[in-house]
């Protein structure tokens, strides 16, 4: 049996899953509204080893201090999009605010630079691949993303290229600057253990229901978990689509996928009990695993997988748990 909820943010008005809730008489035990309040409360352990930047609701790039969260925003509307969670990124380009030509050393994986501004950035030596063109002034963001050999990358700029990046992997990230030598943004590490867990968590049965955006390939939206990956609740995204995966003893109990459009904001909810689990995305309802056994869990982690890898790389706006297996039909409305 749970205790009784140690924190819950009150939910608002009008939210689909309000009502349908409260017909199932269902309540949650746990409501993380992260757009809303932006902060992560004070059951949320939060922790990142560096400064970095976010786009607040002005639409300006902000730092956030080490191990301050941070609240993102759409730079053009000012919308909240919730909490950013990112995995660890280096910026290998140096005096960024301004580009100027410069040779950086890269290895033979997928490269991403990014920059803002109506200039020019040609590639050469390790890698020829674009020229990546801008498309004007912030927010419009210029991103070419490639794969050299090893060795020496030149780039040579034209014309007026800011708030350049060139990171590894196959997706940009939030803006790193950096003057006279590469810097690193530390990944977002958001945890609930302990008693914090306990006090909202049933281990037997729940839902849970998260609204996130997730802009990019094999991904971790949430995950409870023992800390290891052989007992686990957890929703991953994959190539194009949204993953329901649940683990016990090593063993998948169930492993079901839901087609999704990367860089959108979605609802998915994942719901389990003994031999019943199931999920839906966007209004779209999943297969039931009806032979399934439930993981005994002891954490959550918020957009990673129970190791920290798999970094969602994106925003959370809001992470619900009711302490019930909600009926198939339910999970459908609720994330539509």
């Amino acid at each position: 049996m749970i205790g009784a909820p140690v924190f819950r943010y009150v939910l608002t008005p009008g939210w689909a899953g309000d009502s349908l809730a409260r017909a199932a008489q269902a309540v949650p035990s746990l409501d993380l509204n992260f757009a809303a309040t932006k902060t992560v409360g004070p059951l949320v352990s939060f922790t990142r080893a560096s400064s970095a930047t976010y786009i607040d609701s002005a639409g300006t790039l902000q730092t956030a201090a080490v191990d301050v969260p941070r609240f993102d925003h759409n730079p053009t509307t000012g919308e909240s999009l919730g909490l950013l969670v990112e995995e660890q990124r280096t910026n290998l380009l140096l005096n960024t605010a301004t580009l100027s030509t410069q040779s950086v050393t890269v290895t033979a994986v997928a490269q991403t630079l990014s920059f803002y501004g109506s200039g020019t950035v040609t590639l050469s030596g390790a890698s020829t691949a674009g020229p990546a063109v801008g498309t004007g002034a912030f927010p419009a963001r210029t991103t070419l993303t490639f794969t050299p050999s090893a060795g020496t990358l030149t780039l040579t700029v034209t014309g007026s290229v800011t708030s350049a990046q060139l990171e590894a992997g196959a997706f940009p990230t939030s803006y790193i600057p950096t003057t006279t030598a590469a810097a690193t943004r530390s990944a977002d590490v958001a945890s609930i253990t302990g008693t914090n867990f306990s006090s909202w968590y049933r281990q037997d049965e729940g839902t849970v229901l998260v609204n996130a955006i997730n802009p990019a390939l094999s991904t971790t939206l949430f995950s409870a978990s023992d800390g290891t990956t052989n007992n686990r609740i957890q929703a991953d995204t994959g190539t194009n689509t949204r993953i329901a995966r649940v683990v016990t003893g090593g063993i998948t109990q169930a492993s079901n996928s839901i087609a999704y459009t990367f860089g959108t904001q979605q609802q998915f909810a994942l719901s389990y009990v003994l031999n019943s689990i199931n999920f839906a995305n966007a209004g779209t309802l999943g297969t039931e695993d009806t032979s399934a056994t439930i993981p005994t869990v002891n954490q959550l982690r918020i957009g990673v997988n129970p190791t920290g890898a798999t970094a969602l790389n994106g925003t959370i706006s809001r992470l619900t748990y009711w302490p019930q297996r909600l009926p198939n039909s339910t999970l459908q409305s609720i994330t539509q």
